[in-house]
């Protein structure tokens, strides 16, 4: 299918309702594809969400649900994922930022971050500070059989559901893992033509809090998830030995 080049401000289809929408400059940068798959989630999951057994409402777990299980069909079929990976973590203290992986399945995101972190990090000799790990809502990648290292990434993408804000640096971030501006998105309401957006996309300087799932601290707001167990002390330093 035809893409959308960077910078087109073309109109598009919304899904399922045959609505013209304006399409925003970021979200032009996605393919006529990617922008109805990614959509067609994100109005399903700005409808339901997954609720917590708190009665809170997560539409980012909604969106990381009905991805995964695309991508467990998909291995079931033919061995490899779709090209749609959610929250996929990456160490932001690399250079260029490093996907975590699952250490037996390169295909697959580490299943707990918090352990890796647990496990790798005291060998980085530092702290772990909020921001050190970032998690975005979609990466898209070129072939989804090789792991989505950054010259194996074709978009990432950060949804925006109505409320939500950028914290501060995550854009900038996102930028960094995918590796150029031209390779981010922003999908929200309005993009998708699924309802007004309240939500619109701010920038990072409006320092607006809005947390996006029970780990959104350990993602970039925070030191620990809330009831989550905290995020582990770094060893004290060795004496030297004279």
């Amino acid at each position: 299918m035809s893409g959308y080049a960077p910078g087109s401000s073309s109109g598009g289809m919304s899904p399922g309702d045959g609505q013209t929408t304006k399409v925003s400059v970021s979200a032009a940068r996605l393919s006529l594809k990617d922008r109805e798959v990614l959509c067609h989630v994100f109005c399903k999951c700005r409808s339901i969400g997954v609720a917590t057994q708190a009665g809170r409402i997560q539409r980012q777990r909604c969106v990381e649900q009905r991805l995964d299980f695309a991508n467990d069909v998909s291995k079931d079929g033919t061995g490899v994922p779709t090209e749609y990976r959610p929250e996929q973590p990456y160490d932001m203290t690399e250079e260029p930022p490093a996907p975590i992986m699952n250490y037996d399945d390169p295909l697959e995101p580490h299943s707990s971050v918090r352990q890796w972190i647990r496990d790798v990090w005291p060998s980085k000799g530092k702290k772990y500070q909020s921001g050190d790990v970032r998690r975005p809502d979609v990466v898209i990648v070129n072939d989804p059989s090789q792991p989505p290292v950054q010259s194996n990434i074709k978009t990432v993408v950060e949804m925006k559901f109505p409320g939500d804000r950028y914290r501060p640096d995550q854009e900038d971030d996102y930028i960094e893992i995918a590796g150029s501006p031209a390779k981010f998105a922003h999908l929200g309401a309005t993009e998708c033509g699924c309802g007004d957006d309240d939500g619109q996309k701010k920038t990072a300087a409006s320092r607006q809090p809005a947390p996006q799932s029970d780990l959104d601290e350990l993602y970039g707001g925070g030191s620990a998830a809330p009831g989550g167990p905290p995020l582990p002390p770094m060893p004290p330093t060795p004496a030297p030995a004279w």
